[in-house]
């Protein structure tokens, strides 16, 4: 089983401009780092960036440098800092001072040269900016809510800017003259919709939310991926000439039965790679610009979490998961149609279990898509784990997962959910959790109980729910509303208290969480009513709380809320606390302790045997 936890993941890969060798993150050595690989001769090397951990890496298209996104300790407070690629040069790279209470991030390389787009979060505020890393010069391009850089034309003339908070992403135009303004295109399909005001020089889609976003090289025309007037994303072009008129967008590429994902534009715009999620699994096409047909590609996994074209455009880099293969780096070179593993070179030896689409109808007759995977040689009633994911704008899908592996070789069976709020469904779908829809997501787990406790898969007096984050908060909120329905809860990071989470959290963080949740101020007694802290003293199943010291996504105040609570509502309550660790469990000795800990709760407080008992416990309380 340590076998599954310790299994080397690989991420975020960027090839050289060239094509020669492909940077990727991997945590091969127990935490995530920079590692380079040579195409031709399988040689692999790692880059020594420092203590943070990494999370993304991107080649500049003169291929003299890597640009590195990392934070101390897995924090939110990010830096970004460049390096040569062998390893030497290596500085931060910001847009101005030296403040440390921001977080730095980077967005992407301009098409030529060295130049860095990267946004500055501090305080409600981003600031995005353009860095000459040869030079230092930098040039300031605005700020506002929730600030990314999609894109810069080839002439870096103009710049690609998405501006909203959750759920509500604008995309506009800044032309580099020093001047910001709003030229507004409407998104939604057909010619009734009200034309937008134009106001010279940047354009924004209205009644939408963007994804990603590019210039067509030549800057006329931009390809949005964006919901903006449909139920399910889709694939746009829009005409930004200056002296245009707006334009309704012309559709690419759209589906009624998946949703656009990613895309990835070849830098000569020829070839689109189209990314679609279909209930949870992961579709490509390779979409000819020019004459608008499609050719399916099958990748080599279930779940394709990036995509990136060679320079020259014959190669497509991904990086793909699947429930036997932790996250892997594969290259697909279109001339030969053939695909190369990359990273990891072996994945786990050991058999897993692959799941089931299990779909469960709730009383108001949504449809709640979700992953059943059953203990091998097993059948019902069955202990059962209600697993919830983070965001609540995630997704439950079919990919590598050691924790619910070690479960399963204990008898216990895993539901990972997809309750309202979640993406992947189209857009009504993630929006029905907003504001007081919140309460039916609450009651979304419940239904997910009756559900496997009805059809026979789930024993109902051994029902667990455990989730992170956005998940950490349902958990505890399904916990303290439908006490009856659960023998156990495990909360990892999860928001007790949604006054103390607005109060506490990055401010950037708060601000963008406004659309989702609601505002701390106006909507302070639906959040409060909201907050599983006011009800703890109702939670009836023993608690195992689970979070990092170095967490300011959601700060370890919310830790101590749930097990004061659960201390005062007299249950069995267990609390790790990881040192080293934020939002997310990184370091791979942290992750055997987690997953130990983890499953010898559930086995006890279910009945069973453990074991694998924790080894290498971090602090507790």
């Amino acid at each position: 089983m340590d076998e599954w936890i310790g299994a080397t993941r690989c991420w975020s890969p960027s090839p050289s401009p060239d094509g020669t060798t492909i940077a990727f993150v991997w945590d091969g050595d127990g935490r995530p780092d920079v590692r380079l690989h040579e195409r031709r001769t399988g040689r692999e090397w790692s880059l020594d960036t420092g203590d943070d951990l990494v999370s993304t890496v991107r080649w500049s298209p003169d291929g003299q440098w890597l640009a590195v996104e990392a934070a101390a300790d897995g924090g939110e407070r990010t830096n970004v800092f460049v390096v040569r690629p062998d390893g030497t040069g290596m500085r931060p790279v910001r847009g101005v001072g030296d403040d440390d209470r921001g977080a730095v991030s980077l967005d992407r390389w301009t098409h030529t040269g060295a130049v860095l787009a990267v946004t500055e979060s501090d305080y409600e505020t981003t600031t995005a900016w353009l860095v000459d890393v040869d030079t230092d010069l930098r040039q300031r391009l605005g700020s506002g809510h929730a600030l990314q850089i999609l894109d810069v034309s080839r002439d870096r003339r103009r710049v690609l800017l998405r501006r909203g908070r959750r759920g509500s992403r604008h995309v506009g135009i800044v032309d580099l003259d020093g001047t910001e303004g709003w030229h507004e295109i409407d998104s939604r399909r057909g010619p009734g919709g009200p034309p937008g005001a134009v106001e010279h020089p940047v354009a924004i889609t209205r009644d939408s939310s963007v994804v990603a976003a590019r210039f067509t090289p030549d800057g006329t025309r931009m390809l949005i991926l964006t919901d903006g007037g449909r139920e399910r994303a889709a694939l746009v072009s829009v005409d930004v000439a200056t002296d245009a008129s707006p334009r309704f967008p012309e559709v690419l590429a759209e589906r009624v039965d998946a949703e656009l994902e990613r895309f990835a534009l070849a830098e000569d715009a020829g070839t689109a790679a189209l990314v679609w999620n279909a209930l949870g699994r992961s579709e490509v096409d390779l979409l000819d610009l020019a004459t608008g047909k499609p050719v399916s590609y099958t990748p080599p996994g279930d779940v394709v979490t990036s995509a990136v074209f060679s320079h020259d455009a014959d190669s497509l880099v991904l990086g793909i998961q699947s429930p036997s293969v932790p996250a892997a780096v594969w290259c697909h070179e279109l001339s030969s149609q053939t695909t190369a593993l990359i990273c990891p070179p072996d994945g786990p030896r050991a058999p897993v279990v692959h799941p089931t689409l299990e779909t469960v109808t709730t009383p108001d007759g949504l449809a709640l898509p979700g992953w059943l995977y059953r203990p091998p040689g097993t059948v019902g009633p069955m202990p059962t784990l209600i697993y919830l994911h983070g965001g609540p704008e995630a997704q439950e899908r079919p990919v590598f997962t050691p924790l619910y592996q070690v479960l399963l070789q204990h008898g216990i069976a895993v539901y990972a959910a997809n309750v309202r709020g979640s993406s992947g469904f189209g857009r009504s779908f993630v929006n029905a959790d907003d504001g007081a829809g919140r309460f039916a997501a609450i009651r979304d787990v419940a239904s997910c109980v009756e559900h496997l406790v009805g059809t026979g898969v789930a024993d109902a007096a051994r029902v667990g729910v455990m989730g992170r984050s956005y998940g950490g908060y349902l958990t505890l909120a399904a916990l303290v509303n439908h006490p009856e329905l659960f023998a156990v809860g495990v909360d990892v990071c999860g928001m007790a208290d949604f006054e103390t989470f607005f109060a506490r959290t990055e401010p950037w963080i708060a601000d963008a969480a406004v659309g989702e949740y609601g505002h701390p101020i106006h909507d302070r007694n639906l959040l409060r009513e909201l907050s599983p802290v006011h009800r703890m003293e109702r939670l009836a199943a023993p608690l195992l709380v689970v979070h990092g010291r170095n967490d300011t996504n959601v700060p370890v105040h919310e830790a101590e809320l749930a097990v004061h609570g659960a201390k005062a509502a007299g249950v069995d309550v267990r609390y790790l606390l990881f040192e080293d660790e934020g939002h997310e469990i990184q370091r791979l000795d942290n992750r055997r302790t987690f997953v130990h800990a983890v499953t010898d709760w559930l086995t006890t407080h279910f009945g069973l045997t453990a074991t694998t008992p924790p080894r290498g416990e971090p602090s507790h309380r």
